[in-house]
């Protein structure tokens, strides 16, 4: 039986230590193993204590199956760093988001192919050093590749090619199959590549590829170095290394967080622009409401495209006058649309409606009651962003619709998520609390919220000039 023993370290971090006995795989005599666990991941108390439980349990699994096995290599064998990572990978693919799976999919790839250049695909991750790593990420530092390869349309195609066909066979996408009517459309090379296969057309009779070349960006390298820094937690965890080499690495890039740059003014609405904005989606025929709605909705409650994507009916609450954020709803090429929990778990979260959309609502509510009865009793099964058949929207189509509106107006060429920035710069710009704003914008904390919008928040420099004179007056006066 293993037994444990969790404590603090000098720098208040906890750690245990293992101890099971158990047969010695060499000698076949009784013997005592040991094995210190980390707290690699910040966990609370009672996470790391169920951690270490359960790594206790394979601890002594691992000893029982070593003697049985006569293998004295099952307990002390180094894995490689492609064994390791696949083991990880699939973890995350059962316990994290399909993309970050992805992220870490394409880490996987990038660094295996390093790997083998250096000649340590095959040795154990522990001869894996800092400074192997550190080659790794600054050839992607410097480096170029290719962004995208995408073929453009020469030439009309045959009657035979069913476009339509295709899209349900799923070579090609429901955007791909409307695009495609029309001359010099692009699509992905592999999709056009497929195409072709399937009837026998000459790839340089109807398309011409199109290379594009890219550099990689300082948030790309941090995101690989993420990756990695938590795969080789892993082997520190079981002790295969002493110490994560990831962690001695740099970038020469200091702390800074692209992602949190500050929104600048051209990308969001001003005041008089988003009336403006509005009152042309008001002015759209009562047909185009499956259109209007969505659009008017992200930019009054500043819900992210995803979040839009996956609302549905049943997260109105007109009674509280509020919808509930539970979900986003993703497209990945490898699994088509799913669901997921909202980005962060402060994403999850409850946001006031204004009277105007709230009528809105309720309007279009009528027009899927049209075509279903019993819709009050299926409100979970309707998505609210749907085309015209009821159907929910692909994940580019909002933007489309947002892009074709903004054209014909000759409004400002704001994105989806400028939607989201106008919506969080107006209400600071009329003094709401940061925090009412940062809860509702589903920030992590206030601060980032400040990062990115601070500069929106109005100068109150003569009220604190007024509050300052009004104290100093009160103290003259005694």
């Amino acid at each position: 039986m293993a037994y444990f023993k969790i404590e603090k370290n000098k720098r208040g971090e906890l750690v245990a230590k293992i101890q099971a006995s158990g047969k010695n795989p060499k000698t076949g005599e009784n013997s005592v193993f040991s094995k210190r666990v980390y707290n690699t991941d910040n966990l609370s108390e009672a996470k790391f204590r169920r951690l270490v439980e359960r790594t206790a349990r394979e601890f002594e699994d691992e000893i029982r199956d070593a003697y049985e096995k006569g293998n004295v290599q099952v307990r002390t064998r180094v894995p490689t760093f492609p064994e390791l990572m696949s083991e990880w990978k699939d973890g995350v693919k059962k316990t994290l988001s399909y993309s970050y799976y992805l992220r870490a999919d394409d880490t996987e790839k990038k660094f295996n192919a390093f790997l083998k250049e250096q000649r340590l695909y095959k040795s154990p991750v522990s001869e894996i050093k800092v400074r192997d790593i550190q080659l790794f990420l600054n050839q992607y530092l410097t480096g170029t590749y290719e962004k995208s390869e995408t073929s453009r349309m020469k030439k009309d195609f045959a009657p035979f090619v069913n476009l339509r066909a295709l899209e349900r066979e799923g070579i090609i996408s429901r955007n791909a199959s409307y695009n495609l009517r029309f001359k010099e459309a692009s699509i992905r090379t592999e999709a056009a590549e497929r195409m072709c296969e399937k009837y026998r057309l000459k790839f340089d009779d109807y398309f011409e590829r199109n290379v594009t070349v890219g550099q990689y960006s300082v948030e790309t390298v941090k995101g690989l170095r993420r990756i990695l820094r938590t795969v080789f937690n892993e082997a520190l965890r079981y002790e295969w290394i002493q110490k994560n080499p990831v962690v001695g690495t740099k970038l020469n890039a200091g702390n800074s967080n692209v992602s949190l740059k500050p929104i600048k003014e051209k990308e969001v609405f001003n005041m008089r622009e988003a009336q403006d904005f509005l009152r042309r989606l008001d002015e759209l025929p009562g047909d185009m409401n499956y259109k209007r709605i969505p659009l008017k909705f992200m930019l009054l409650t500043g819900v992210r495209i995803a979040e839009m994507n996956g609302l549905r009916w049943s997260d109105i609450d007109y009674e509280k006058r509020v919808v509930h954020i539970r979900r986003n709803r993703l497209y990945a090429k490898e699994l088509g649309y799913y669901e997921k929990d909202p980005k962060t778990k402060n994403s999850i979260r409850d946001i006031p409606l204004p009277d105007a959309l709230l009528k809105d609502l309720l309007e279009f509510e009528k027009w899927f009651k049209l075509s279903d009865d019993d819709f009050d009793l299926k409100k979970d099964e309707y998505y609210v962003a749907s085309n015209i058949y009821r159907q929910p929207v692909g994940e580019c189509t909002i933007t489309q619709w947002l892009k074709k509106y903004e054209k014909a107006w000759g409004t400002k060429d704001i994105s989806c998520h400028g939607l989201r920035h106008t919506y969080c710069s107006l209400l600071l710009s009329q003094n709401v609390p940061i925090q009412t704003v940062s809860r509702y914008m589903g920030h992590s904390d206030s601060t980032i919220t400040l990062k990115v919008y601070s500069h929106f928040i109005p100068d109150t420099k003569s009220q604190v000039v007024y509050v300052l004179d009004n104290l100093t007056e009160s103290k003259a006066d005694e």
